[in-house]
């Protein structure tokens, strides 16, 4: 497969205003610069908006996300951008929605939804239960978001399910970003995928979001970072022969696979007088 260019953004959202949201991430796609284009975790509406989650979640097939669709269509790209989506009333989930260029639609949806510090995730968002692979025109995508990225199990299954991308959204503030620089090249070299993260730069309500947004090759070279603090977009080349000389010499997914965890025997010992 030729090689997939990627447009990882690291966006500040108009808290609230989805039509203008929705707006940025369609002009990034009409822009033809990448094969895959994407934004943060609840880029759509913004992430510091407590219950006005609920209100402005987006239902399956939602008319104000047609922009997205025509223009994913018309410049034959895939694209992934956060947002709130209610699949059934009294339902909501911190998702990630991937849109394809024939009009075809996924959500993946937040395992971890962060609820503590300043979050409060755990208050409007019911938790997802899978780690789906996403087979698409520009590659094996396995999708997390933020605070997923701290359970190396999720990347893990879906990299043994078949997936070449490891891909997480993210809306993480300025103390965490040490842990995120830390994890981003292991996720990559645990399972000799690539790796891409995509951040929210700048204030939200008192909160502020180091942006950085970067992706890292399967022998966990630095492909491409953007300046923390700073608005914009990094493009990289995703190039997948890649990976079969990553697998080779480092065989994590292969042995991964056949590995089992062992169960320590419990011993009886005698109590300490």
């Amino acid at each position: 497969m030729k090689p997939t260019r990627l447009a990882l953004h690291s966006a500040a959202p108009k808290l609230g205003n989805v039509e203008a949201n929705v707006a940025a991430v369609a002009k990034a796609v009409a822009s033809r610069e990448a094969d895959l284009v994407v934004f943060p975790e609840m880029f759509l509406t913004g992430y510091a908006i407590g219950d006005d989650a609920q209100r402005l979640a987006f239902k399956d097939g939602d008319d104000r996300l047609e922009p997205i669709r025509k223009a994913c269509a018309a410049a034959k790209a895939h694209c992934v951008v956060g947002a709130p989506r209610t699949p059934r009333k009294g339902i909501m989930y911190n998702s990630a929605l991937l849109f394809g260029p024939g009009g075809e639609t996924a959500a993946y949806d937040k395992r971890e939804p962060a609820t503590f510090t300043t979050f409060q995730e755990g208050l409007f968002f019911k938790p997802g239960t899978t780690s789906p692979v996403f087979d698409t025109g520009v590659g094996r995508i396995g999708i997390t978001i933020c605070y997923d990225w701290f359970f190396p199990e999720f990347p893990r299954a879906q990299a043994l399910a078949g997936a070449d991308l490891l891909l997480n959204i993210s809306a993480s503030p300025t103390t965490s970003q040490r842990f995120f620089e830390a994890l981003m090249p292991a996720r990559a070299i645990e399972n000799a995928s690539f790796a891409a993260y995509c951040n929210v730069v700048g204030p939200q309500d008192g909160v502020v979001f180091w942006g950085g947004s970067q992706a890292w090759g399967p022998r966990g070279t630095l492909l491409g970072r953007m300046e923390a603090l700073k608005e914009g977009r990094t493009l990289v080349e995703l190039d997948w022969d890649d990976l079969a000389p990553a697998r080779e010499f480092r065989p994590t997914l292969r042995d991964g696979a056949l590995a089992t965890l062992p169960v320590a025997a419990k011993t009886k010992g005698k109590k300490a007088r």
